[in-house]
């Protein structure tokens, strides 16, 4: 039995929220979440409340944050109408990636359609009536040798047109089968080259950092050097006072001996 497509589906249980005292809050919106086809019961929401005793929804996001696996959080809420729930896979305390989103609206929960969907969805649609037009415009078009390519004219035309312009479902599907392989096939080429740049990317922080620690690594074993002291212009040279010392004393005995 083929499943039904998640986004097509609208749950509402009145009665739940009848048997709530004070009708449906941020406090509850997940047990509200909980009875319908959208919710997972092996998720750590589930796990958490079996193992412990926390009401109150806000309790329950730090415990949440430690736990790996997939997860249930209210990301949006503007009480009583409107409350946004994120399905996510947590990897770390700090890095989750989105499963799907769903939204409770007047107390119907739905399943927010996918970016890629409604891309292609408006591709599609643009692209079908580009099609009518063109065949269209195709069949407003005559021939002839002597005035070459001219539009037709006259109501007969038009109204063949209209009756033309109404497509075969097989051709219909065959059209649309196109678009979807031709803007899969671009999706998948897109992502393969964004997987390259963050690759690269990711290599370059990496080449980056091992490049740091090394220079961290040389600067710790290098011994730290004094400070050189600037240089004193026309400072004498110990060696030149030396030899001065030397000829005076000479010259002093040579004095001695002459006075003698």
């Amino acid at each position: 039995m083929v499943e039904p497509d998640p986004t097509t589906i609208i749950w509402r249980d009145l009665d739940w929220i009848l048997a709530q005292p004070d009708g449906l809050n941020s406090n509850n919106v997940l047990s509200y979440f909980e009875t319908s086809p959208f919710w997972d019961p092996q998720c750590n929401n589930a796990s958490l409340k079996m193992q412990t005793r926390f009401n109150d929804l806000k309790d329950l996001i730090m415990p949440l944050k430690k736990m790996k696996g997939i997860e249930f959080q209210v990301v949006q809420e503007r009480p009583p109408a409107l409350w946004v729930i994120r399905k996510q896979n947590r990897l770390s305390e700090w890095e989750v990636n989105l499963v799907a989103t769903y939204y409770i609206l007047n107390y119907n929960i739905f399943q927010a359609p996918s970016l890629y969907s409604i891309i292609g969805n408006r591709v599609l649609t643009s692209l079908y009536q580009l099609h009518i037009a063109f065949n269209t415009a195709y069949q407003q078009v005559e021939f002839h040798p002597a005035t070459g390519y001219t539009w037709k004219v006259g109501d007969s035309h038009t109204g063949t047109s209209s009756n033309k312009t109404q497509q075969d479902p097989a051709e219909l599907l065959k059209f649309r089968n196109g678009v979807e392989r031709a803007f899969k096939s671009i999706t998948i080429k897109m992502t393969q080259q964004w997987n390259q740049v963050a690759a690269q990317s990711q290599e370059k922080i990496q080449e980056l950092t091992a490049g740091n620690q090394n220079d961290i690594t040389i600067s710790e074993q290098t011994p730290d050097q004094p400070p050189a002291q600037p240089s004193r212009p026309n400072q004498p040279n110990a060696d030149n006072i030396t030899k001065r010392r030397k000829k005076s004393e000479d010259s002093g005995k040579k004095k001695k001996k002459s006075i003698s």
